[in-house]
């Protein structure tokens, strides 16, 4: 994504504040190129290094995958409510900033809260099999859009 007329400490604060990681690639003071990434803690692995199975393995914000074949898996990636509330946290500090997603282009923190419940029940499944992005997740709000 590329967020804008924001400063990478803000993004970097609310990503703490939520417990994700970013990788910020900074193209000018206020505007840069982010990932939000799930933030997993040691808890997560075993003693070799692997990421443990099941709920034990999951990171906050867990997203999962909705491909045949492969739907339910985990990936790494932060899901839906993660990216929310990320989004709240960075606003809370910058109203006015830009985030230009994959799923939309949120201008402000007003028009993020009249319009982010609706890219919850955007389907990011195959069209023989949707999957609103709200569903795709592990974490205790798996299908809740609000």
């Amino acid at each position: 994504m590329v967020a804008s007329k924001i400063g990478a400490e803000v993004l970097e604060r609310a990503a703490r504040d939520v417990g994700v990681r970013v990788e910020i690639n900074s193209l000018s003071a206020t505007r840069h190129r982010v990932k939000v990434l799930p933030d997993v803690p040691s808890r997560c692995y075993t003693p070799a290094g692997h990421r443990r199975k099941g709920d034990a393995g999951d990171a906050p914000y867990q997203r999962e995958s909705v491909g045949y074949g492969s739907a339910g898996r985990r990936v790494h990636a932060v899901c839906w409510h993660g990216f929310r509330d990320f989004f709240r946290a960075a606003f809370e500090h910058t109203p006015d900033a830009i985030f230009r997603t994959a799923l939309d282009t949120w201008r402000g923190a007003q028009d993020f809260e009249a319009r982010y419940a609706f890219s919850g029940t955007k389907n990011i499944g195959a069209p023989s099999a949707p999957t609103h992005f709200a569903e795709a997740c592990r974490c205790p709000e798996s299908g809740y859009a609000g």
